[in-house]
């Protein structure tokens, strides 16, 4: 293809200072300034592609724990259809990325887990700090008493009545 452009003369003499500091032909700078331009927007395309598969995986992911959807038809569509006494439509996968009645099955277990972890860690950080205490107390000059040592002193020490009521019920 041969395309013929008449440019204005400061336009020009810009172009042929361009193309003497590349040390290139004037129709090798253009041909190269439409090949870096074409593949600029095809390499922008790319991103949209992504884009749309990232959004079809999250519509599946939205379509298959959504409350309202048994996989086919999403129950509030199907009940507005009915109301107006339409034909029930298939879910349509985009509309649920957008759809603001979106309630996860998943989120009890997600809470579950949540909470779990959260005891554990709880667990582990007061473990830490009681081995920290025991082992670097004295260092650091505080030794305090803590609630669970006074209950296990008390539970070591057994007084005469309950020896004798342990007797008593032998």
């Amino acid at each position: 293809m041969r395309i013929t452009i008449d440019l204005p003369p400061d336009i020009e003499k810009a172009l042929m200072e361009k193309c003497e500091k590349a040390k290139v032909s004037p129709s090798d700078f253009i041909l190269s300034l439409l090949d870096w331009y074409f593949l600029k927007r095809k390499k922008d395309t790319g991103n949209v592609n992504e884009f749309i598969r990232i959004a079809s995986q999250c519509a599946a992911e939205r379509v298959k724990y959504c409350k309202y959807s048994d996989g086919r038809h999403c129950a509030r569509e199907v009940f507005s259809d009915i109301l107006e006494e339409r034909e029930p439509e298939p879910i349509v996968p985009y509309k649920c990325l957008f759809c603001p009645y979106f309630v996860d099955r998943r989120a009890k277990k997600a809470r579950e887990i949540e909470r779990d972890l959260v005891d554990r860690t709880y667990d582990i950080a007061r473990l830490a700090a009681k081995l920290v205490v025991e082992l670097y107390g004295d260092r650091l000059g505080y030794r305090p008493k803590l609630p669970l040592e006074e209950m296990e002193e008390k539970e070591k020490k057994i007084s005469k009545q309950e020896v004798k009521r342990l007797l008593d019920n032998w």
